[in-house]
């Protein structure tokens, strides 16, 4: 039979271990949400150089440019078996239609933030195996 105070330390124990777990799922999360936000800050930064290298700097008439700016848009990418809002500028061509930025075509086609997730799940789950 377990003393009273044997069973205070198994208690003690345990609620610990949940204490920790909790918390840890917690760090978990936060850094999760973390990778999430910078990752869309990279991409929107890459965004917005695509759209410089398009239609050169804002207000600039110089030349080499194959179209000029117009606003910005909100665009939906995958993440998580979701998708999340990405802001990205728009180029007009001078006849009109909408020139594609590189970064949003390629990041669309690869699913940069869903393969991140991927790589994120598989980690975690290494991480549980040792």
């Amino acid at each position: 039979m377990q003393s009273q105070i044997e069973k205070y330390r198994t208690k003690a124990k345990e609620f610990a271990r949940l204490t920790v777990k909790t918390a840890w799922q917690d760090v978990d999360s936060s850094f999760e949400r973390f990778c999430l936000t910078a990752g869309i800050g990279a991409i929107e930064q890459m965004l917005c150089e695509d759209a410089q290298q398009l239609a050169g700097t804002p207000h600039n008439r110089g030349g080499g440019r194959v179209g000029h700016r117009w606003g910005r848009t909100k665009g939906k990418i995958g993440f998580h078996g979701g998708k999340v809002a990405v802001h990205r500028p728009r180029v007009r061509s001078y006849d009109g239609h909408e020139v594609a930025l590189p970064t949003w075509t390629a990041a669309q086609a690869e699913d940069w933030l869903g393969r991140w997730a991927m790589n994120l799940i598989a980690d975690q789950r290494v991480d549980a195996q040792a």
